[in-house]
């Protein structure tokens, strides 16, 4: 019966949610961590490049105006081919002449499709992506015109994820993206909807490495969340077990977490096309309990510990159940703080098993 209302929330909660970690009143670190830089802001020759393209491309002028607040006002964009105009009074503003050149290229791109392959637009690709612009070309073909798109045009950073996934096989180069300015898909780590990325937040990294640095060196961390819970005693018991040798590299582990966790949605977006939230939160925990059985375990703890039902809560409640049922222990879905009772091979096999049976179910 259990099974069977958690299935029904299930079906009320996942439009609704996410892939992300959640973070809530955390607090956050200066300290960025790794290879990502601070928000370097869009008012520099790149930047403005950035703000440019989006506008020749999109008709959005939003960057444009972030650069100089209101530099193509409302009335000036009822006016049509506005973003044309715009983007050509732009290139009377360059000095620099790789720039110079770059620029009108792109134009050309815009206005003279049939003139790029597929292979020279990878290439133009390339060139951006050297100057922090990382977008991808495609063609739309609209009532006969072929018109050069944009799929998706970013200001920041691709750094290959070199962290291998520990129960999938994904053979493409994944990247983290890294953006220079804000973005509201870019707020919380998430597998985002880019074929070749996801986004891992730093904050919420070093949020959690703070944490778990201070519960060791035994301080208070009652006002702290953890992977967005509050701080439990199962959560301070787990990250004390998870890291008790001083050689652990705390805050390399749990960006790997972090990690494995997004890689494991991006699996199953990308191989399976599969979308379904509380599943692919079993498996991103099941995953994460497999690298580190207690950092994942303080992880479960968090999500039990959400206040409203949703996906994540949802998976970590489906786990006790399953680890009750596979240990014929019924007094774990009744207290799940007895998990952490069990040693970490046990919670390993526990994870790789509940893994194994779920995804062939995908399949």
């Amino acid at each position: 019966m259990r099974k069977k209302l958690y299935h029904t929330i299930i079906a009320l909660t996942v439009i609704l949610c996410n892939n992300s970690y959640t973070l809530s009143n955390s607090l956050l670190s200066e300290n960025i961590y790794p290879f990502q830089s601070k928000l370097t802001g869009i008012k520099n020759i790149n930047g403005k490049l950035y703000a440019f393209i989006v506008l020749l491309y999109n008709e959005n002028p939003h960057f444009v105006n972030l650069i100089q607040k209101d530099s193509i006002p409302l009335k000036t964009m009822r006016d049509e081919g506005f973003h044309i105009k715009e983007y050509k009074n732009y290139l009377k503003t360059i000095n620099d002449r790789e720039l110079q050149k770059l620029a009108t290229l792109l134009l050309t791109v815009y206005l003279e499709p049939n003139k790029f392959s597929e292979q020279k637009l990878r290439s133009i690709e390339r060139i951006l992506m050297s100057r922090n612009i990382i977008l991808k070309f495609s063609k739309d073909k609209n009532i006969g015109k072929i018109k050069t798109v944009l799929d998706y045009c970013i200001y920041g950073k691709k750094i290959p994820i070199h962290i291998k996934h520990p129960l999938l096989t994904i053979k493409e180069k994944i990247y983290n993206i890294q953006p220079f300015i804000y973005y509201e898909e870019f707020s919380t780590s998430n597998s985002t909807f880019y074929f070749d990325m996801i986004y891992i937040n730093s904050n919420e990294v070093e949020n959690d490495y703070i944490i778990a640095k201070k519960i060791i060196n035994g301080y208070d961390v009652k006002s702290m969340f953890f992977v967005g819970s509050r701080v439990t005693d199962e959560i301070k018991y787990c990250l004390k077990k998870a890291f008790n040798n001083k050689n652990n590299n705390i805050r390399k582990s749990i960006w790997e977490m972090f990690v494995v966790h997004e890689l494991t949605h991006k699996f199953l977006n990308n191989k399976l096309n599969y979308y379904d939230q509380v599943i692919g939160e079993e498996l991103s925990l099941c995953s994460t309990i497999y690298v580190n059985p207690f950092l994942g375990l303080s992880v479960l703890y968090s999500y039990l510990n959400y206040n409203s039902i949703n996906p994540h809560r949802i998976a970590a409640m489906n786990f006790v159940i399953y680890a009750a049922e596979r240990l014929g222990n019924e007094e774990i879905e009744k207290n799940p703080g007895l998990l952490k009772d069990i040693n970490a091979v046990k919670l390993k096999k526990l994870s790789k098993d509940y893994f194994d049976s779920r995804i062939v179910t995908l399949n």
